[in-house]
Parts: C-alpha cells; sequence; structure tokens
C-alpha cells in the first residue's frame, strides 16, 4: 500500500489498512501463545520479534494490505497462504541445512505456520466482511465522478448506485451538456472544462471516463488533460485501442475498468530501487575502473574531440537534466541537422564509437547521473526537450512516460525497434506505458538480466 493510495482512499482505507494489520499481529501473538504453551520441555519462549516483522512484511510485499474492498477474499487468503507457506517452508529448510535446528525441532516451526494461518484468514474474512457492511450502509464509499452521459455511463451509474458494496460514492457527471437520461442516477456538474477546479475544490478520489463512440479520437488528449490530477483515472475497455498500453483492469460489477494512471511501486520499493541504483552503479564502475581510463585514452585517439559527450535529456515530470556518456559521433555531428533520430550505419558514428553502441559501453558514464538521483538504471529512455515537444504534439499521452525516472535499460530498450522514427517511438511507447504501470522490483531484474545477455551478444547499435 502506498502513501498516494492511502491518501486517495481518505479515512475509510486508514481504518481498513490499520484493522489488516492489527489482525495479522493478533493472529501471530495468539499462534506464538499456543505454540509456546504446547511445546514440550516449556521453558518460556522470547517473543520471535524478527520473524514477527518478516511476516508482517511478506504480507505487505504481496500487497495483502490494499483497503479496497472489490478485492476477492478467497484471492486474499490464497495469496497469504502461498506467500507465508512457501516463505516458512524455505526459512525452516535452511534453518536445517545450517544446522541451527534439527529436524524434530523443525515441527515446531512448521506447526507455527500453519497455525497462524488458520488464525488469520478467518480474521480477515471477518474484517473484510464488517468492511463491505459498512459499504452496504453507505459509509466509506471512494468519492467518485463520471466524465460523459451516454447509454454505458447510465449503465456504470447505475450500477454504483445499486451495489454500493462496490466502494465507488458517486458525486455526479460531467458532459459537454446535460442529459435527462442521466440525471435519473446522479447530478450534472458541468462540462468537462469544469472538471479540473471542481477536483481541486471537492474531495475526489476518482473519476471515471465513459465517452460515446464518436468521441474516442479525443481520448488522448482528456486523459493528458486531467493526467496531473492526484485522482485516480479510470476508462472501459473498448476505448483503450486508443492508447495502445498495457495496464491494470479493475472490475466493477462485472464490468472491467482500466485504471491508466496508477503509481504502482510502492514507497518502500522506491526506496529499495534507489538502493539498489546506488550499490549496483559502485560495483559496475569499480569493477570496470581499468576499461573505463582505456577508453579516455583510446577514444580521442580515435577522433578529435572530448572523452565525454553531454546532453540535454528530459527526466522525471519533465524536470531537464545533463546526460552523460562516452562520445561516440564526430564532432559537430548535428550542426546542420539539429537533434535528429539516430540511423542504421549512422555516417555520424566513429569507429571506436560503433564498438561501444554494439556493447552498451557508451552508456556507462550515466551511472553518474544515477549517482546524482536523476535516472535509475531501469527505466524509459531519456529523450531530449526538442524531441519531447515535438512527439508532445503527435502524440498527446507520450508525457505520462515520465512519471518514472528515466532509465539506461528498461523494458523498451530490450523489447522495442530502435528509435529511427515515429513509427519506432510509438512501438516504444506501449512498452513504456508497460513499465510505467507495472514497475516493480521484480521486473526491473527481469530487465537487468535480458540486458546483461544482450551485452553479451553485442546487439547494441
Amino acid at each position: 500500500m502506498k502513501y498516494r493510495e492511502i491518501k486517495q482512499h481518505h479515512l475509510p482505507a486508514v481504518i481498513s489498512i490499520t484493522a489488516l494489520f492489527l489482525i495479522d499481529s493478533i493472529a501471530y501473538y495468539s499462534t506464538y501463545i499456543i505454540t509456546d504453551i504446547y511445546t514440550v520441555n516449556h521453558v518460556g519462549m522470547p517473543f520471535p520479534w524478527r520473524v514477527y516483522f518478516v511476516v508482517i512484511f511478506i504480507i505487505y510485499l504481496f500487497k495483502n494490505y490494499n483497503p479496497s474492498p472489490r478485492i476477492s477474499r478467497w484471492k486474499e487468503a490464497k495469496t497469504i497462504i502461498q506467500s507465508i507457506y512457501i516463505t516458512g517452508i524455505l526459512y525452516t529448510f535452511w534453518k536445517i541445512l545450517t544446522k541451527d535446528i534439527s529436524i524434530d525441532q523443525s515441527q515446531y516451526d512448521l506447526l507455527f505456520i500453519h497455525l497462524f494461518l488458520i488464525i488469520d484468514i478467518p480474521l480477515r474474512f471477518i474484517v473484510r466482511s464488517i468492511q463491505r457492511l459498512f459499504l452496504a450502509m453507505g459509509i466509506g464509499g471512494r468519492s467518485t465522478i463520471l466524465l460523459g452521459s451516454g447509454k454505458d455511463a447510465q449503465h456504470v451509474a447505475n450500477d454504483i448506485i445499486c451495489h454500493p458494496i462496490l466502494g465507488f460514492d458517486l458525486q455526479g457527471y460531467f458532459s459537454q451538456s446535460e442529459a435527462d437520461t442521466m440525471n435519473r442516477y446522479c447530478s450534472y456538474l458541468g462540462d468537462p472544462d469544469d472538471v479540473y477546479s471542481y477536483v481541486q475544490t471537492h474531495a475526489i478520489n476518482e473519476m471515471i471516463i465513459i465517452l460515446e463512440t464518436h468521441e474516442h479520437d479525443n481520448l488522448l488528449a482528456i486523459i493528458g488533460r486531467y493526467e496531473m490530477l492526484d485522482i485516480c483515472i479510470k476508462i472501459i475497455p473498448d476505448m483503450y485501442e486508443s492508447i495502445t498500453g498495457q495496464v491494470r483492469i479493475d472490475v466493477l460489477n462485472g464490468i472491467p475498468l482500466l485504471d491508466i494512471n496508477p503509481d504502482i511501486i510502492t514507497e518502500f520499493q522506491s526506496i529499495m530501487k534507489r538502493i539498489i541504483d546506488i550499490v549496483l552503479s559502485i560495483i559496475i564502475l569499480t569493477f570496470m575502473l581499468p576499461l573505463l581510463l582505456a577508453l579516455m585514452i583510446i577514444i580521442p585517439l580515435n577522433s578529435t574531440g572530448g572523452v565525454f559527450y553531454d546532453q540535454l535529456r528530459v527526466g522525471t515530470k519533465g524536470t531537464i537534466f545533463k546526460l552523460y556518456k562516452f562520445r561516440t559521433m564526430y564532432i559537430n555531428s548535428e550542426r546542420d541537422t539539429g537533434p535528429i533520430w539516430a540511423e542504421h550505419a549512422d555516417s555520424r558514428i566513429t569507429q571506436v564509437g560503433r564498438v561501444l553502441r554494439k556493447y552498451h559501453l557508451d552508456e556507462i558514464p550515466q551511472l553518474y547521473n544515477v549517482l546524482k538521483g536523476q535516472m535509475s538504471i531501469v527505466g524509459p529512455r531519456p529523450e531530449r526537450p526538442q524531441i519531447i515537444d515535438t512527439l508532445k504534439e503527435k502524440i498527446p499521452y507520450y508525457t505520462h512516460r515520465l512519471k518514472v525516472k528515466p532509465g539506461i535499460t528498461g523494458w523498451a530498450q530490450i523489447r522495442g525497434a530502435y528509435d529511427a522514427g515515429l513509427e519506432d517511438v510509438y512501438l516504444k511507447l506501449r512498452h513504456d506505458f508497460y513499465y510505467v504501470e507495472n514497475t516493480s522490483i521484480f521486473l526491473d531484474i527481469k530487465i537487468l538480466f535480458i540486458t546483461a545477455l544482450i551485452i553479451l551478444k553485442g546487439k547494441g547499435q
């Protein structure tokens, strides 16, 4: 659970998360008391604090402190059982291998694991049931507005009103004009131009965009218009073809809704990602120091100019920073053309530069940008301001990829085509959207592994 989500889910979310945390703590303490009492040669075992924190962390890591009422209780139980059981078994097996305990003594750990699950799962069922009971009474729903007034919008509004257990508190709708058919479900709040001011003056948590078929061409412009609002924005699936990305799906009483702007990564994961960036950067720079010194001699000998090349790039939320690379092009190679995309067999690239690009060695100085916090090792490719300005005009939703730090490598870099034109940009943008919406430490590790294979095969350009 992330601070931003807690903020958007308001006080009922905080209460739900707190209740789940207390339930897990009670289940753990109860398990400790029972197993301690019935352990052979009972002498009063000290409370295992370290294991307690590990258990809570595992439950948190698998996103089981989610206050959403639409979470399946059975799926939640299954996730907790799998995560705790597998982790507990591996932990016990490790203790046996390291001879911390014997096989006979491991029975205590196995008993502890199973007893915790037996106590915790029913208690969580009770908390979730109470949460849904309050929602059915109209307490604790997320403040929601709709953008649209057609048949689909009316259908969604009707479902929200008829099923308060879904967790939405419908405030009204925005549309180009007031619709009597929509007024039967909720109040008319104004035209789309009024959305921004309304959200700023009211505690809104969610906006669901439900446009008519003839309005779908304007979807990207509409989303880009409201993207900076600190609310969750959802659209219905048939409009998603306009975005051509890959995002998480939420379900509203059987109606799939696509969350187009979630901040998937948690505060903890953000800290871990930063630590990994720093540690890996230091290790790589230390390990490759002899090669770096050699390149600093070879590059200026091969062609006139300096060793490094710096260039302005666009970072998180549009911030401008200076990116550093080993120089791979001749001096003043863009004097007549201005900023352009690289081409296959580019005549601007030096002989040494081709080798550096083939094995991505020209990217090593960017680790300095990583250490400064301007970039991450994994993230969307940072572009130049001039190219960003051009792409924003052609692709209104392009700035969505600026929600995370740019990276030296990334999902688009290992999956998409090389940026040689607008078609390649569209292809990479799909992969960038996938990364932004699904970013996690596990995905980063996967990307780093594939990147290492690409470098070893010399598939750079």
